[in-house]
């Protein structure tokens, strides 16, 4: 079943190429629909631990898949907002439903491959469809080529810790594998420079694509200048954090603990200085854009703790991160449709002019900034208690991102939605109406925030058991790099 929900978006893209102009985007809808329930449906009947597993093997590269809670929750985020945004967005060109679906296929078969070589054709080949968007529609170019340069690379030192830890499997059982769960065991040793050599490679290119300061620097204008169906996408398709607890994580847990201070820092800089950005921009998807590099430095920090609550807030702050600030993205669009301009200074008394649309910008809102009873608060804050439980000044320091998130977006929110500054510009401004499509997307967005935010254990519990399923192979690395320091002391190493 999980290698038809992988082949389904490939399968629609082939039909995409005959459709007429005008079909694409009902089927489309259609099309994303399917592959959603689809993808509740693995979820509703996943039996824990790695399921839907399915084994075809090569000379080259293993065709493994399987997947965990995590993976599919992560799936789930991705073929939800592939579906709203479809709905949502005026799509018209055939070409872009053919590159989403493209990209759907890519994530899709990432977030199921259990061989590392596999995840990183799919990693590859993502960044075609996303490079032709952005190529073609965005309104800077140049932020297109830095991007493409910025994930080349990464993607080059990710492929050489495979191969790395490939070449290390050989040495140690005389051939070679890149399947996952193989290197998994506590069989296959790694040594401390080993890990090193592979926490490098893994850990660059995931921090490109997350982004992590100081690595960053690509994606502000990205986000920003890239048409709204690409900003929503990036920052749906959490494949570099879930590539660090796929491969970071199991493989080089000594490393992170060694230079954990060092990672805390860049994450708790990246954090604040990408606030303080926030704070001070005058346009508003830009403003969003910031706020997301902000909020996944949290993600990221959670990862690094090696703790349950770190982890499982880590997890359950992706998906929470996916709606609130696609959804943020998507009504930044709903704006510029109708007035034509991103400029926070433009609008104001919006509150007077679609006291709907203010309703839903608000749940979305506060949930950006993490108040109790939304989705973004339990991630968060189990994030900041696991950060805590390892250094409390690292937590405390992390949590200014509630303080400044809070400073900033309420201050947006207030001249947009209440201040009468200019009269003459409030005239401006005429009062609309949503269409139905935007109230049904803006509806399911915020029925999530809310529901996840009051019973957030419906997704805490299964998260929980697959992080302490990490948690031990982490556990058991450790042991054996312990115990072969003690040898290698006796021995006189």
């Amino acid at each position: 079943m999980l290698g038809m929900l992988i082949l389904f978006p490939f399968f629609a893209t082939i039909v995409s190429l005959f459709l007429r102009k005008n079909e694409s985007k009902f089927f489309a809808i259609l099309v994303s629909f399917f592959i959603l329930v689809f993808n509740i449906f693995l979820i509703a009947n996943y039996q824990g631990g790695i399921d839907y597993e399915f084994v075809i093997s090569t000379l080259i590269v293993n065709f493994h898949i399987g997947v965990d809670i995590i993976a599919l929750y992560l799936m789930l985020l991705c073929s939800l907002m592939i579906f709203l945004s479809f709905i949502c967005l005026d799509i018209k060109s055939k070409d872009v439903v053919i590159s989403i679906f493209i990209l759907q296929f890519c994530i899709i078969g990432l977030f199921s491959s259990l061989d590392a070589l596999l995840f990183y054709v799919f990693w590859e080949f993502s960044l075609i469809p996303l490079i032709y968007l952005i190529g073609r529609y965005s309104n800077n170019y140049k932020a297109g080529i830095k991007f493409f340069i910025y994930a080349f690379c990464g993607s080059m030192l990710m492929l050489l810790a495979i191969l790395y830890t490939g070449f290390l499997y050989y040495q140690t059982f005389g051939y070679w594998s890149f399947d996952l769960l193989a290197w998994y065991k506590s069989e296959f040793f790694l040594s401390e420079y080993s890990q090193n050599l592979i926490f490098l490679g893994f850990f660059i290119a995931f921090a490109i694509k997350s982004p992590l300061f100081p690595f960053h620097t690509w994606a502000p204008n990205v986000y920003a200048k890239s048409p709204t169906l690409v900003s929503v996408m990036l920052v749906s398709f959490k494949m570099a954090p879930f590539g660090m607890i796929r491969f970071v994580l199991p493989l080089s847990p000594d490393t992170i603990n060694h230079y954990y201070s060092l990672l805390a820092i860049l994450c708790i800089i990246g954090i604040l200085y990408t606030a303080l950005i926030a704070f001070k921009t005058k346009d508003l998807k830009e403003l969003i854009a910031y706020s997301s590099i902000s909020h996944l430095g949290v993600v990221i920090l959670g990862i690094v703790t090696f703790t349950s609550n770190g982890l499982s807030g880590s997890v359950f702050y992706m998906f929470a991160h996916g709606v609130v600030t696609g959804g943020l993205f998507l009504a930044a669009w709903m704006l510029y449709k109708r007035y034509n301009t991103f400029e926070i200074s433009f609008y104001q008394a919006l509150a007077k002019k679609s006291s709907l649309f203010s309703f839903f910008f608000a749940i979305l809102l506060f949930s950006s900034i993490s108040l109790p009873l939304t989705i973004s608060f339990v991630g968060e804050f189990l994030i900041l208690q696991g950060v805590a439980s390892v250094n409390i000044w690292y937590a405390l320091f992390a949590g200014g991102v509630i303080i400044l998130g809070a400073i900033y977006m309420l201050n947006i929110y207030r001249n947009m939605f209440f201040a009468t500054n200019s009269k003459e510009n409030t005239d401006n401004i005429e009062k609309f109406i949503l269409r139905k499509s935007e109230i049904f997307v803006l509806t399911i967005l915020s029925v999530l925030v809310i529901y996840l935010g009051i019973a957030p254990s419906s997704m805490l519990d299964n998260i929980s058991q697959n992080i302490n399923g990490i948690l031990d192979v982490m556990q058991a690395k450790n042991i054996v790099l312990e115990n072969q320091k003690i040898i290698d002391n006796i021995r006189g190493f």
